[in-house]
């Protein structure tokens, strides 16, 4: 009788093993299924030119890495595109910097920035008129602006607490305007 008990709870076991095997075998394919979203329209690039070139905007032009303006040095971590969209990222001092040029289309404001904000204005810049954006009076979070067939923007964010505050100022914007194509 004690063989016949120890063989039972030996097959009971062995099939419970086998059950919790088959279980985590199906797991993987649930969880990639569950997973799987809409592809990242993004690519990367390795210079502003090579973005503007998968974009299909013709040429791309940035300041160049360590470029000083009012607001503090330029620099550039990434460049990436989309179709018809050529993007560049990096900072302006301590704030978070992105410049696009994309195709003119229904839209002038390639930004992505879709934020109200408190305050609105328009400002020269070379042969340009600058629409800018803010939540301080003349300090710029936001700037758009068209030329030829493309349309151009500029989007400043400060980090921290300084996030929804934090902008440039008319000479910053008049810099980075000036050296972008």
């Amino acid at each position: 009788m004690k063989k016949f008990i120890a063989l039972t709870a030996a097959a009971l076991i062995a099939v419970s093993l086998a059950a919790c095997a088959k279980k985590t075998e199906e797991t993987p394919a649930e969880t990639t299924e569950q997973t799987a979203g809409m592809p990242n329209p993004w690519s990367d690039a390795d210079s502003a030119q090579a973005a503007a070139e998968g974009a299909e905007v013709g040429y791309f032009e940035v300041p160049e890495d360590g470029a000083e303006t009012s607001g503090g040095p330029v620099h550039w971590d990434e460049y990436r595109y989309m179709e018809h969209l050529a993007e560049a990222r990096g900072g302006i001092g301590t704030a978070e910097l992105i410049v696009r040029k994309g195709l003119k289309q229904e839209s002038d404001d390639e930004s992505g920035d879709y934020n109200e904000y408190k305050y609105s204005w328009t400002q020269e810049a070379g042969d340009w008129t600058v629409n800018c954006w803010g939540n301080e009076e003349g300090k710029m979070m936001k700037a758009t602006w068209l030329s030829d067939n493309f349309s151009y923007s500029i989007t400043v964010r400060g980090s921290g607490d300084l996030h929804d505050t934090y902008g440039i100022d008319s000479d910053a914007v008049k810099t980075l305007v000036n050296a972008i194509q």
